[in-house]
């Protein structure tokens, strides 16, 4: 496989590897494509959860099970007020 990166990139590899933490190039890309891939099944977990909480959301909206604008908006104000009062 030929693979070409910028200058910066290519720099970025040797100072990892002239490190003495990564033996060789592909110990750095190992490790970088690691990264990245832990990264993306953060970011499935994440995504599946508000999906789910969309849904239930959803479900819950269907069956009536909602709360008036209104007091929502109250309690955020009370909330709020709550803690400006804390922090003085």
């Amino acid at each position: 496989m030929n693979v070409s990166m910028s200058e910066r990139n290519v720099e970025r590899i040797q100072r990892k590897v002239g490190s003495g933490r990564y033996s060789s190039v592909d110990d750095v890309l190992e490790s970088a494509l690691g990264l990245l891939d832990e990264r993306d099944q953060a970011l499935e977990r994440e995504l599946a959860e508000m999906r789910e909480s969309v849904r239930r959301g959803t479900e819950q909206a269907d069956a009536g099970q909602v709360v008036p604008a209104s007091e929502v908006f109250e309690e955020l104000r009370r909330r709020n007020a709550a803690i400006s009062e804390r922090s003085t």
